[in-house]
């Protein structure tokens, strides 16, 4: 018998910075119950933790305004 697998839905707020993604999703996770999970936050977290294995990566990435490798970002966010 194959294993049920459950289902979620999924948001995603997409825009340049200051447009509004983070009021929006506040709206969102408040009136309709959502999880909020902001890559860009995990990437500053996770840039800024202690013995970050990715934090130089993440550093040199923000510095030079490049975008962090989606291998990273995935990984930070497997691990929420």
């Amino acid at each position: 018998m194959a294993a049920s697998r459950k289902l979620y839905n999924v948001v995603f707020v997409l825009g340049p910075p200051g447009s509004g993604k983070g009021t929006q999703c506040l709206k969102i996770q408040e009136n309709l119950g959502f999880v909020h999970l902001s890559a860009g936050d995990l990437l500053r977290a996770e840039r800024q933790r202690q013995g970050s294995q990715f934090g130089q990566l993440i550093e040199n990435h923000i510095t030079n305004g490049t975008i962090v490798p989606v291998e990273i970002t995935c990984k930070l966010l497997e691990n929420v």
